[in-house]
């Protein structure tokens, strides 16, 4: 084999050998990671609070935090249940933890503007709506929720039920 060939497979196999170092620490997650056992769990989740089962929803998620202590999802869904059964100081911790880990998180802005109302502050629910207003410039569903909820709020009309899933109804 001449010298440049040699140089060449060596160089070749140095490269392929880095980008497998590369993609097996990067990767480190890949077969048992939070991210893709915590997608199927809050999958479950979501599917117990769909059918109302709020108390196996939290045992779900409290397992997923377990887990993935910065999953923002989870925190949010998690408070969402909590809410729905009356717990509303521990749900408002959750919501603030979700908030804390993506400041950015529309459901849990959303949820948590509900909540505020619940508790008889339009004023946070109402900046809730103008943080969903500056992060979707075009509407978004969670923007439109709160507006209603705050509207009904004003009319006097606010009685907490548990809403339909959006996701059942894009299904």
């Amino acid at each position: 084999m001449s010298t440049h060939t040699q140089s060449y497979t060596v160089r070749l196999i140095f490269t392929l050998a880095i980008t497998a170092i590369l993609l097996f620490s990067s990767n480190s997650s890949w077969a048992v990671g939070p991210s893709s056992s915590s997608d199927e769990y809050l999958e479950e989740a979501q599917d117990a609070i769909d059918a109302g089962s709020f108390d196996e929803a939290i045992g779900i998620l409290q397992e997923v935090l377990d887990e993935d202590p910065d999953n923002a999802d989870a925190y949010n869904l998690l408070a969402y249940s909590q809410r729905n059964i009356a717990k509303l100081d521990v749900a408002m911790e959750n919501y603030r933890r979700a908030l804390e880990i993506d400041p950015d998180h529309k459901g849990a802005l959303e949820y948590q503007g509900e909540l505020f109302l619940q508790m008889g502050d339009r004023d946070a629910a109402e900046a809730n709506l103008v943080r969903l207003d500056d992060l979707c410039p075009r509407g978004c569903d969670e923007y439109e929720e709160l507006q209603v909820a705050i509207e009904k709020f004003k009319d006097g009309k606010l009685g907490w039920k548990a809403p339909r899933s959006r996701r059942a109804d894009s299904e």
